[in-house]
């Protein structure tokens, strides 16, 4: 079994200093709005991903004046134990350490899977392409080590590539300047769309299959990749395409001073029914497609591990009806993982009814007190 043990917290969010033993299978971390619950998820999610799920600048998460923070985790796996530090300081390289061995920003994304359930997930739905992308490029480096490194590469590339055409050559020069950088573009960026492709299919068939759960196959849910390259089944084909629609587009590239087409301008279209979810469903039908998606996440990493990642419930129990309530309730109950859940309420009949061992972590103003354990009935 894999999870988090203990976690010693200094100067995160609003903890100053924190340490805190967790059980195997279920905690509970109860206290009022704006006392830590929140900021608790995310130490472990940081710990896992090396970025948080709520910002992308570090600095926001050093405690009010400081300007570091140290996390440090402890992770089993097979009575294997595994102890994470990270520490950050301001307008410093961020310092991760695996076992005492130092390892690079996100160079073990694959080994330690969190999946976080929040309010936010909405936004994956709701918010433009810029959103939709961050998840398929922050899952797929999860589940696969060749797509991070490609990843890498074609952002290297396209920066590369944007600053010659931001600066001021006569049109043979730049299209010379600008030939291996076509080449090279062309090349990642095929990878990165099949690679895409592929992981989308294997989403859908999951989320699919837990949407009609949730609907009782009244409705279909459908995943696309949008993309502004016409992608081909076969991958020579496409890198074809790509170059050749790239070639086109050197006039208004040249205008813009940008890439105008490639993997970081494409999107994920999710429908109901054939229909784009942000445009045309309703909000219930946003919340049990956005639900399915990280359900089928959590369903994709425990195939990629043999293993149930460490799911994360940020007060979304608060946030849905009695009938998707139920559905996650279900799914909880055959992924017997560690499960965290956070609330500003009593959740006797939940524990209850997952009958799983557990403990409550009292939350309040940032420290962890009277904390309890417990076997439910």
């Amino acid at each position: 079994m894999y999870y988090i043990d203990s976690l010693l917290i200094k100067n995160f969010r609003n903890y100053k200093h924190q340490q805190v033993q967790f059980n195997p299978r279920l905690n509970i971390l109860m206290g009022r709005n704006a006392q830590g619950k929140t900021n608790l998820l995310e130490t472990i999610y940081y710990l896992s991903v090396t970025r948080s799920f709520r910002t992308n600048r570090d600095q926001e998460l050093a405690h009010w004046d400081d300007r570091h923070f140290f996390l440090k985790g402890c992770f089993l796996k097979d009575d294997f134990s595994n102890e994470i530090q990270v520490s950050y300081r301001h307008n410093e390289q961020l310092k991760v350490l695996i076992n005492s061995d130092p390892v690079k920003r996100y160079d073990h994304l694959q080994q330690f899977p969190v999946v976080i359930f929040s309010p936010d997930d909405l936004l994956l739905i709701r918010e433009g392409p810029s959103t939709r992308r961050r998840f398929l490029n922050l899952e797929a480096s999860r589940l696969s080590p060749v797509y991070f490194k490609e990843l890498r590469m074609y952002q290297r590339i396209l920066q590369q590539r944007n600053q010659l055409l931001k600066d001021k050559y006569n049109y043979t020069a730049i299209n010379t300047l600008l030939d291996p950088w076509d080449q090279a573009l062309v090349t990642s960026g095929t990878n990165i769309i099949h690679n895409r492709i592929e992981m989308i299919g294997e989403l859908e068939k999951e989320a699919q299959l837990l949407f009609n759960q949730m609907t009782n196959c009244r409705e279909k849910l459908s995943l696309k990749y949008v993309t502004s390259v016409e992608a081909d089944g076969n991958l020579q084909l496409t890198k074809e395409k790509f170059y050749r629609n790239l070639i086109a587009k050197r006039d208004q590239e040249l205008k813009r001073g940008s890439t105008a087409i490639g993997p970081h301008l494409d999107d994920l279209e999710i429908s109901i029914n054939g229909y784009d979810t942000r445009k045309y469903s309703s909000q219930g039908q946003k919340r049990t497609a956005a639900l399915a998606l990280k359900m089928a996440e959590v369903s994709l990493f425990k195939k990629q591990h043999n293993d149930c990642p460490i799911i994360l419930l940020d007060d979304v129990f608060s946030e849905f009806d009695r009938e998707r309530k139920s559905h996650l309730l279900a799914f909880l109950k055959e992924n017997t993982g560690q499960c965290f859940i956070t609330t500003a309420v009593g959740l006797n009949s939940l524990v209850e009814s997952l009958n799983r061992d557990h403990k409550i972590i009292n939350v309040h103003q940032g420290s962890i007190s009277n904390e309890k354990g417990g076997l439910s009935s």
